[in-house]
C-alpha cells in the first residue's frame, strides 16, 4: 500500500487525547449553532442553471412584468357580490400584493350575469367556486411572502371559512412547515436504529452514545460550514447529508472500537490498546474515506445543477471530515469514558464463554 503506517500518528493521538477531547467540546457548539442557522433555499428554480431557457423566461416575467409571485385564491361562488369586492379590496391593501383579479372586481352586481358570456364567467367561475388571483411582489419561500399569505388567510376565512391558497407561494409555504417536521423526525428515527444496532453488536449502552456522538459532531461541523460562509443550501441537504454521512461513516467508528475492544481484552491498558488499535484501523478507515470522497467529489464539481452539485460536494467534503473525527475524537471518548464503558457493557474486557462442541464415541 502507498499510505504510510501511521504510527506516530497513532502515538500522537493516543498521548494527547484530553487535548483531543477538549477540541471536541469547544468544537461542539459552533458547530451545533452554524448547523441550526445553515441559510437554506426552497424553490428548485435556484437550483437550475441560469442560462436554461424556462429561467431565463421566468426571469424575464420577473423582471420586466414585476410578476414574483402569484396566489390564486378559491371561495364560494355563493358568497354576495359585495362580499367578495370587499373581500378583493382588503386583501389589495396587504403590503406586497400589486393587484387582484376577480369576476366581481371588474363586473360587480350592476351589469346582471345575463349579459356576461359564458366563456368569461368560466374564466373564473365554475363549479360552485369563484376563483381570484393576487399578484405578490415578494419571491416565494421568504419570510415576507408566509406572512403575507397568513393574511390573506385570514382574510378569506373571515368571509368563507373554506376559502383555500394555492400557488407556488402557497405550495412552498407547506413544503417549508412538512419538511421541517418530517426531516426532524428521519433523523432521530436514524439516530435511534443506528443507536440500537451499535446497542447490541456491543452489548452496551454507552459505546452507542460516544459513537454516534462523535459522528454527529462530524455532521454538525459539515452541515455549520454553509452558515460560517454564507452559502446557500438546498432544504433537502440537512436530511440527505444526515442519513447518509451518519450511514455510511458508522462503520468507520465501528471498526476502530471493535478493535480498541480486542486490545482490552488482550490485557492492555487503555493508551497501549488505543494505540495498537489505531495503527491497526487508521489505514483501512482512511481508505474508506478517500474511496468515498473520491466517489463523491466529481460529481459535484461536474453537475449542473446546483442542488446536485452542492449535495454532491457536501457528502464528499463530510466523508473527510468524518474521517478525521473519527480518527481523533472517538478515541478520545473512549479513553475518557474508559471506566464508564467498562461498567456498561458486557463482556468488555473479557470475551464471553463459548460452548464447546465435541464428538461422542462410538462404543
Amino acid at each position: 500500500t502507498i499510505l504510510p503506517e501511521f504510527t506516530k500518528t497513532a502515538d500522537f493521538i493516543t498521548k494527547h487525547y484530553k487535548g483531543f477531547m477538549l477540541l471536541f467540546i469547544i468544537i461542539l457548539l459552533p458547530a451545533v449553532y452554524g448547523k441550526a442557522n445553515a441559510p437554506v433555499y426552497y424553490n428548485l428554480d435556484q437550483s437550475l442553471p441560469e442560462d436554461m431557457e424556462s429561467i431565463v423566461a421566468l426571469d424575464k416575467l420577473k423582471d420586466k412584468f414585476d410578476m414574483m409571485t402569484t396566489h390564486m385564491i378559491v371561495i364560494n361562488d355563493e358568497l354576495p357580490s359585495y362580499e367578495k369586492k370587499e373581500m378583493i379590496d382588503r386583501i389589495e391593501a396587504l403590503d406586497g400584493i400589486q393587484f387582484v383579479a376577480g369576476y366581481d372586481k371588474y363586473i360587480g352586481p350592476a351589469l346582471p350575469e345575463s349579459f356576461v358570456p359564458d366563456e368569461i364567467k368560466d374564466i373564473s367561475k365554475k363549479g360552485g367556486y369563484s376563483m381570484l388571483l393576487a399578484n405578490s411582489n415578494y419571491r416565494a419561500a421568504t419570510d415576507e411572502l408566509n406572512n403575507q399569505l397568513c393574511e390573506i388567510d385570514r382574510i378569506v376565512k373571515s368571509y368563507d371559512p373554506d376559502g383555500l391558497i394555492t400557488g407556488e407561494g402557497a405550495l412552498t409555504k407547506d413544503l417549508i412547515e412538512i419538511a421541517d417536521i418530517d426531516f426532524k423526525n428521519v433523523s432521530i428515527v436514524s439516530i435511534i436504529a443506528i443507536f440500537a444496532i451499535i446497542m447490541l453488536v456491543f452489548y452496551s449502552l454507552s459505546v452507542p452514545i460516544l459513537l454516534v456522538a462523535s459522528i454527529e459532531l462530524a455532521i454538525f461541523i459539515n452541515m455549520a460550514i454553509p452558515f460560517y460562509t454564507g452559502t446557500v443550501i438546498p432544504f433537502i441537504a440537512s436530511i440527505v447529508i444526515g442519513c447518509i454521512q451518519l450511514g455510511a461513516t458508522v462503520d468507520y467508528a465501528i471498526l476502530l472500537a471493535t478493535r480498541y475492544r480486542e486490545e482490552i481484552r488482550n490485557g492492555y491498558e487503555k493508551h497501549e490498546a488505543m494505540k495498537i488499535a489505531l495503527e491497526g484501523s487508521i489505514n483501512s478507515i482512511v481508505t474508506s474515506g478517500l474511496t468515498f470522497f473520491a466517489a463523491t467529489v466529481g460529481v459535484g464539481v461536474i453537475a449542473d445543477m446546483d442542488l446536485i452539485s452542492a449535495l454532491a460536494l457536501m457528502i464528499s467534503r463530510g466523508a473527510l471530515i468524518s474521517m478525521v473525527v473519527i480518527i481523533t475524537v472517538l478515541p478520545a471518548l473512549l479513553m475518557v469514558f474508559e471506566k464508564t464503558v467498562e461498567k456498561t457493557t458486557l463482556h468488555w474486557k473479557k470475551k464471553p464463554l463459548q460452548k464447546k462442541t465435541g464428538c461422542k464415541e462410538i462404543s
